[in-house]
């Protein structure tokens, strides 16, 4: 249940929502009797004036603000839901994303006026993602909206709380397939919208899996961290002599020598690798077997526990940098990633790692979110995405 409660915020709480701000932390709000999930008017402590319809997420101490009083909405119903919708999926298809078996980022939180929820499209189906427990009721309203308007087969909703989970909470709206292939730029891909919490797919990689083609072909290519084998089919697509793809998980490999065979790769092919293993561990016999690999590609996860070896990123990731630097030779390249807003910039993370190796590097590219994934200005944080292509010497 939902109550239309009143939460007064102070004048710069109030001025952060004015501004743009769609997660306004707001730590009084058990305080003020709000109760998780409660629909809530938001008001100026200070002028008494209205300032936004939110959400109360006592779970993260913030207000999910969901409408402003300009925009005319006196509730938070399926209507202003379908409105958010049908504007995000406008500017999708201005960005050429949307087609019957594509796989796009449909809803990026804050920046499409839902904040608590992201949305992917895969194809027929929609995999929304709650941020917060108390956001599952409204996610299956949000649902309802996504397979209306993008006119889908059905969606789910997957609870992405703080600190994870062992076993996945998820709601079902309509019908989802276990499996299904999807494209992505004509490519195609397996997922599994009822898995865990990834499906096997990244969209917010979907152009840096378009750019690699620019320097892989001819390259020996080593993927570390492979998952499910975009990059690594990326890299083949576009030509390169040998890709090596380096995964703790035996069924992701599978899984990725399925999708080299989607793109009629023969992943059996000699110039083809899969290794089941820790990343360090790889580069330590590649070292001691005098391997060279032209373009390394780090896209490791925050933290993983994977194989017994646990691993965290802004403890490890220069230690891993330093070691790939041992199999690259004068003038290769290593591309790397991080989702860690956190950890600041990549390029001081990864010159860090590279003085350790004592190699020196110059910045080629560096990348982030595509347009899909829109963020409000004043919530930097929210453009958690990096990525650099550095040429080592």
């Amino acid at each position: 249940m939902t109550t239309e409660r009143v939460v007064r915020v102070s004048a710069s709480s109030a001025q952060f929502i004015a501004g743009g701000g769609r997660d306004a932390e707001i730590h009084t709000l058990r305080e003020q009797g709000a109760a998780p999930g409660d629909h809530v008017r938001v008001v100026d402590d200070k002028t008494g004036d209205d300032v936004a319809l939110a959400v109360a997420d006592i779970e993260n101490s913030k207000l999910r603000v969901m409408a402003l009083p300009h925009e005319g909405f006196t509730k938070i119903d399926g209507a202003l839901l379908g409105w958010r919708v049908e504007r995000a999926l406008a500017w999708r298809q201005q960005l050429g994303l949307v087609g019957a078996d594509c796989a796009y980022h449909l809803l990026h939180g804050g920046g499409d006026n839902v904040p608590g929820f992201t949305c992917d499209v895969l194809g027929r189906v929609a995999v929304i993602y709650a941020y917060a427990d108390c956001l599952r009721a409204l996610g299956v309203k949000l649902a309802e909206a996504v397979v209306g308007f993008a006119k889908l087969d059905g969606a789910v909703i997957k609870l992405r709380a703080r600190g994870g989970a062992a076993e996945v909470v998820q709601d079902v709206v309509g019908k989802v397939d276990e499996a299904c292939v999807v494209t992505e730029h004509d490519v195609p891909y397996e997922v599994h919208p009822l898995a865990v919490l990834n499906v096997g797919l990244f969209t917010d990689m979907r152009e840096h899996r378009r750019g690699l083609a620019r320097f892989a072909g001819g390259k020996r290519v080593l993927n570390l961290f492979s998952y499910t084998g975009s990059l690594s089919i990326a890299c083949a697509r576009a030509g390169a002599a040998a890709v090596a793809s380096v995964d703790t998980s035996a069924g992701v490999q599978a899984w990725a020598q399925g999708n080299f065979i989607r793109s009629k790769l023969d992943w059996k092919d000699a110039r083809f690798s899969f290794e089941t293993g820790d990343a360090g561990r790889f580069l330590a016999r590649a070292v001691r077997d005098k391997e060279r690999y032209d373009l390394v590609l780090i896209d490791p996860p925050a933290t993983s526990s994977a194989a017994g070896v646990p691993w965290v990123l802004g403890r490890d990731y220069p230690e891993l940098i330093a070691k790939a630097a041992e199999v690259i030779p004068s003038d290769g390249m290593l591309w790397l990633a991080s989702n860690a807003v956190e950890l600041g910039s990549l390029g001081k993370l990864a010159h860090k790692g590279l003085r350790v190796a004592k190699r020196s590097c110059a910045i080629l590219e560096q990348g982030g979110l595509p347009p899909e994934y829109p963020t409000p200005a004043v919530q930097q944080h929210d453009r958690y995405l990096q990525t650099c292509l550095l040429r080592l010497s």
